[in-house]
């Protein structure tokens, strides 16, 4: 995926700039040094007739340069560690970016855990239905691309969401995506343990530390076509 190449190759050129910032910090301790002061010369007067009652001024001895004040070298030590700190944060950030594609607008994944048994509260009518119909089947198509398992999955799950979207029912402002999609499919008869176990997959695969694998792939596959033959409107209750 090209945009995605486009964002690793920019994190790597960032996570250089970061690597020099964190050399340059170790390379060496600043030190604060008073520059050296040159002591004066003085040259005698030449003598003349003229007696002086005033002796002739003394040569000032100007001394060494103070030393630097214990506290400011304390400070150059802390403002060290601030950067180096600063630059192992960032490098650690970088470095899973490019590794799992983090996103700076990580939602809380317990957001989207949807219990089952909530209700749409709408009824939806056959050319929802429909659409929904075609969103699953662009999400089945969708873990067939040869790309990363998580990839794959990631893709089915925003297939659903935007079929979602694409129905014509209002979506609460306090609502994420994820809970939009779950709610439109359970006013269908789609099994919400099924939902539920497909959403839970996409976590995996967007948030979780170990990913997903082949077999969650086809584990994903089963559950679309399990939410696929529920994708019929829900009779209204008596």
């Amino acid at each position: 995926m090209p945009a995605r190449r486009t964002g690793v190759a920019t994190a790597l050129a960032a996570l250089l700039v970061v690597v020099g910032v964190l050399a340059a910090a170790l390379s060496g301790p600043l030190t604060l040094e008073a520059r050296p002061r040159v002591e004066p010369t003085w040259t005698p007067p030449v003598a003349t007739d003229v007696p002086t009652s005033t002796p002739a001024p003394a040569a000032q001895d100007l001394g060494e340069a103070p030393p630097t004040p214990a506290w400011a070298q304390w400070l150059v030590r802390a403002v060290q560690a601030l950067v180096v700190l600063a630059a192992l944060t960032a490098l650690a950030l970088l470095l899973r970016y490019v590794t799992r594609g983090w996103r700076w607008d990580r939602p809380d994944p317990d957001a989207d855990d949807v219990p089952p048994g909530d209700d749409a509260g709408e009824e939806l009518g056959d050319t929802a239905v429909a659409v929904l119909r075609e969103g699953v089947q662009e999400a089945t198509r969708a873990l067939e691309d040869d790309v990363p398992p998580g990839d794959a999955v990631i893709g089915a799950w925003l297939a659903v969401e935007t079929a979602a979207a694409r129905t014509g029912v209002v979506r609460d402002r306090a609502q994420t995506a994820s809970e939009f999609a779950v709610q439109v499919l359970d006013a269908t008869r789609a099994d919400p343990a099924a939902t539920r176990e497909l959403l839970r997959l996409y976590l995996a695969a967007r948030f979780g530390t170990h990913g997903v694998a082949v077999d969650d792939v086809r584990r994903a596959r089963d559950l679309l076509g399990v939410v696929g033959q529920g994708l019929v409107p829900r009779e209204p209750a008596p």
